[in-house]
């Protein structure tokens, strides 16, 4: 197998991570498979977990933002205006970028709708 190779596995250089064939990196061993122990994600659940993640940075960078305007309006926490410029710009290109990340994804999803069975 390609497990030592770096370009097949690229956590091979890493101790104490499993490769693909189950065995422990660390002593050589071959464990046993066990599902409800596994700490590794099936690709859906990672899919979604990293969207979830996504979508909560987007918002606490969205709320920051919304904090400095505040602050600034009223005079708190000596926040200047290109302290909020720059959090507004931030959260400007993080929602864009998460909108075109979606618009991706509904695109995607199209597609594999449309194809032929």
């Amino acid at each position: 197998m390609h497990d030592s190779n770096p370009i097949y596995n690229p956590l091979a250089g890493f101790k104490g991570v499993p490769s693909p064939s189950g065995s422990d990196e660390i002593s050589g061993r071959v464990r046993p498979h066990d599902p409800e122990k596994s700490s590794l994600a099936t690709p859906e659940s990672s899919f979604v977990n990293v969207l979830k993640d996504s979508i909560s940075k987007v918002n606490a960078i969205q709320v920051e933002a919304d904090k400095t305007i505040q602050d600034y309006s009223t005079g708190k926490n000596n926040v200047t205006l290109h302290q909020t410029m720059v959090e507004m710009a931030q959260a400007d290109v993080s929602f864009q970028l998460m909108m075109q990340v979606r618009d991706k994804i509904v695109r995607a999803y199209q597609e594999m709708m449309n194809m032929p069975m």
